[in-house]
């Protein structure tokens, strides 16, 4: 096996779910399991492109389900990039190309570690999506539809690597989201002389989004009645590089930033919408103001219950939702948590980064409530912080791709493990 040659040959089928690709990767992932002794399949469920199922039972008690995609971000604009994105290359350490840290690199490293294995300790099965990258708009109906062939022990999730410390990270879950638009009408535009006597929809709109923050927190009541805060053992295990993370961002932060980012919920105005804007003056009152905000929720808030107190809270507002995705979370003291820390230090030789929850958003909560497995963890992954996933120059280095793959060795040993 050569292991990064087989990478590079994956990453360079174009699987851009934006565009409705996918097909090709799906079957060379599926090709690839077969030749290497693992029984394996497509699933055309509802999705344009195939799930990819695999599965190595051992006759073992417990089942490691493993949860990657295949599917890649745009790679436009294709002018930053110094390379072709599809035409993966290696220069150094590093093999720069679209996906290869996200998500086909760790997706490989995994695969071919359990490939060199032989016979691991316990069942394996594989389920890899191919519409991650678009929001995995059918993973609910698919794993409702196919949730006896899933079931398993423990979730592996799609594989965080080396966090801003360079030490190995492991996530333990994701925020949730409630993503709305808010638009403010009139019956039509009028010239601004009517502004003492008519109603401005931008002004109303303005006070609106001004209502829903104060002192820099979410203002409407009842927000954050059942936020769950992190215990004295998560928050000893965060890690985060104030000065990595400012370079990261262009920006100043606080010096609790990761426990922020892991702990409050947010309230962001994504876009906003209205009146004249060319070139020049227009003086016009406009009849149509707009602006999407996206939630960030924590364990246990609920979509639902948010968005039932935002609709409370604003009056004057038409209000659309695009979006909901419940929060979740591993507990630090679960099997798959604590096989991944002992593993990270055992291949690693330091503590790893713990996040008890990412500060982004994933389907994690419905494989957890439809598969009824509160056992699910990300880790065992090889991005790196300087990776650039979802933007230009996608890379990995090399060294973290082969320790990638003895960590998913160590964790599997140890998670087999009484």
């Amino acid at each position: 096996m050569n292991s990064i040659q087989d990478l590079i040959e994956f990453a360079r089928i174009d699987t851009t779910s934006a565009k409705g690709r996918g097909e090709e990767g799906a079957k060379f992932i599926k090709d690839y399991m077969e030749s290497h002794g693992i029984e394996a399949r497509l699933i055309r469920h509802r999705s344009k492109n195939p799930y990819v199922y695999g599965e190595i039972n051992v006759g073992a008690s417990k089942t490691l389900l493993i949860y990657n995609h295949y599917d890649v971000q745009p790679a436009e604009p294709l002018e930053k990039w110094n390379s072709d994105p599809f035409q993966p290359v290696i220069e150094g350490d590093k093999i720069i190309g679209r996906g290869v840290g996200d998500d086909k690199g760790s997706l490989m490293a995994r695969l071919q570690a359990i490939i060199e294995m032989g016979r691991p300790p316990l069942n394996v099965k594989f389920i890899y999506e191919g519409e991650e990258e678009i929001g995995s708009p059918n993973i609910d109906s698919f794993l409702n539809d196919y949730r006896d062939l899933l079931r398993s022990d423990y979730v592996l999730w799609e594989g965080a690597g080396k966090g801003p410390s360079g030490a190995p990270s492991i996530v333990l879950g994701v925020k949730g989201l409630l993503y709305v638009e808010l638009t403010v009408r009139t019956p039509k535009d009028l010239h601004s002389m009517y502004a003492p006597i008519v109603t401005n929809p931008a002004w109303e709109l303005v006070k609106i989004l001004t209502s829903l923050k104060a002192e820099d927190k979410v203002a409407i009541p009842g927000f954050y009645d059942k936020v769950r805060h992190l215990s004295d053992e998560e928050i000893m295990f965060l890690k985060g590089d104030r000065k990595s993370m400012e370079s990261a961002l262009g920006q100043e932060v606080p010096n609790d930033f990761q426990r922020k980012l892991v702990e409050e919920p947010t309230c962001n105005i994504a876009g906003l919408l209205s009146g004249y804007t060319g070139e020049g003056s227009k003086t016009v009152i406009p009849s149509y103001a707009m602006a999407k905000l996206d939630f960030r929720l924590v364990p246990d808030q609920d979509p639902e219950e948010i968005l039932s107190l935002l609709q409370t809270y604003v009056k004057n507002a038409e209000i659309k939702v695009w979006g909901k995705v419940r929060p979740y979370r591993t507990s630090i003291k679960s099997k798959i948590a604590r096989s991944l820390i002992e593993s990270a230090k055992e291949v690693y030789g330091v503590s790893p980064e713990v996040i008890p929850n990412s500060p982004g958003t994933g389907p994690m909560e419905s494989f957890a409530r439809i598969l009824q497995n509160n056992q699910i963890a990300d880790g065992v992954g090889v991005e790196h912080p300087g990776s650039n996933i979802h933007s230009f120059n996608e890379n990995i280095h090399i060294s973290d791709y082969h320790m990638s793959r003895e960590w998913m060795k160590s964790f599997i040993k140890h998670l087999a493990q009484p």
